[in-house]
């Protein structure tokens, strides 16, 4: 089974050296290799082709020109590129911790579909966000999306997390219509997943700078009452012709 971690990145050059040298520890003794989607307007490209020379495992960057669908849009063309049968996601900037991420590769072989790194089960935390605001925001955000979306965020305690791991042929990409952030939320409200949990601590940012701004916090509630509207329409049971899979957690 070849994992592929998938790092959508925006101006994250000074995290690009620590995420390789950490991801190089966490997968020793698994196949993997790391793929950067790259909407930077400074050097992260070729900062990640000169960390590439020296890496102890295969690394790429796509860089695109225009960031068509901001992070989310990145993922899904990550998602296109993939070389992997599990993709695992995750954020550029270190609040994501690599030794986390043989664990949600655990989870898949166990029989999920998808696993989700979650600051909001036992053992999780959000301590990584930078102010109270930020953390009632992520709070409310959620809060928000499991009350729009019941059903299809019945067993994910943490939608708005970008870490995740899933199999790849699970996913129908053209299902997805990616904007803004929330890219989790967009396919646990478009598949039919197994879902399974892992508690992670939310880390504090290396380097760079937040991109949550108030023109994504738009983005995300215009997401949500589209997929709202799906919802309601009903979310497909199948997915690559497979039948609907049970939940594990």
């Amino acid at each position: 089974m070849l994992v592929t971690v998938l790092v959508p990145s925006f101006n994250e050059s000074g995290n690009v050296e620590p995420l390789v040298r950490g991801l190089e520890a966490a997968l020793d003794g698994i196949d993997a290799d790391v793929l950067y989607v790259d909407d930077s307007t400074d050097d992260t490209p070729d900062v990640v082709r000169g960390v590439a020379a020296g890496a102890g495992l295969p690394l790429a960057v796509h860089h695109r020109d225009r960031g068509v669908g901001g992070l989310s849009g990145a993922v899904v063309e990550g998602l296109r590129r993939a070389r992997g049968t599990v993709v695992v996601v995750m954020d550029g900037d270190l609040q994501h911790p690599p030794d986390v991420v043989p664990t949600l590769i655990g989870r898949i072989e166990a029989g999920a579909d998808i696993a989700v790194a979650s600051r909001y089960v036992p053992e999780g935390n959000a301590g990584g966000l930078s102010s109270a605001v930020r953390r009632l925001v992520s709070t409310s955000a959620t809060a928000l999306s499991r009350a729009t979306l019941p059903r299809a965020l019945a067993d994910c305690s943490d939608p708005m997390t970008g870490f995740f791991a899933v199999r790849a042929d699970r996913l129908n990409l053209e299902r997805l219509d990616p904007s803004g952030f929330k890219i989790l939320l967009e396919i646990l409200a478009t598949h039919d997943l197994a879902v399974a949990e892992v508690p992670f601590t939310f880390g504090r940012r290396y380097a760079g700078v937040s991109k949550a701004t108030m023109r994504q916090g738009v983005l995300f509630l215009r997401q949500l009452l589209a997929l709202r509207r799906l919802a309601r329409r009903g979310v497909p049971a199948k997915v690559g012709g497979q039948p609907p899979s049970t939940t594990s957690a």
